[in-house]
């Protein structure tokens, strides 16, 4: 396992993500998870498959996160996954409002799906309040 060259492939997926944000585009954020993706948000349930992956994602840009920025701190290999941890900042705007940061930490495990690497586990907290 190359993980050198398996971390140049997370920094374009990441970015790929935020670009996806950027555009307000969920499709393009849920194309990068595998097809049995699991989404574990902080105080929300489970979410499993792209479907709900993207619905999740779309009411993440519904409610005014407008630019997300992903920076790697680890990779480690684990067989035939690669487990990330990250760092993310969001830009948030709710409609009407001033914009505001978050900033926090996540857990991805990547997997390989049609050639390419892909979030299959994502994870992460939230520095904001549970509402």
């Amino acid at each position: 396992m190359d993980l050198d060259q398996i971390r140049q492939a997370i920094k374009k997926g990441n970015a790929a993500f935020g670009d996806g944000f950027h555009r307000g585009d969920a499709a393009t954020v849920a194309a990068l998870y595998t097809e049995d993706a699991t989404l574990l948000p902080p105080n929300l349930d489970t979410i499993k498959g792209k479907q709900g992956i993207e619905a999740f994602w779309a009411g993440a840009m519904q409610m005014g996160i407008k630019e997300v920025v992903l920076s790697t701190v680890d990779l480690i290999g684990m067989g035939d996954f690669v487990c990330e941890i990250g760092k993310y900042q969001l830009t948030i705007q709710p409609q009407g409002q001033d914009a505001f940061e978050d900033n926090g930490k996540y857990l991805v495990i990547w997997k390989q799906e049609g050639g390419a690497w892909k979030l299959h586990i994502d994870i992460w907290n939230t520095s904001m309040p549970s509402q």
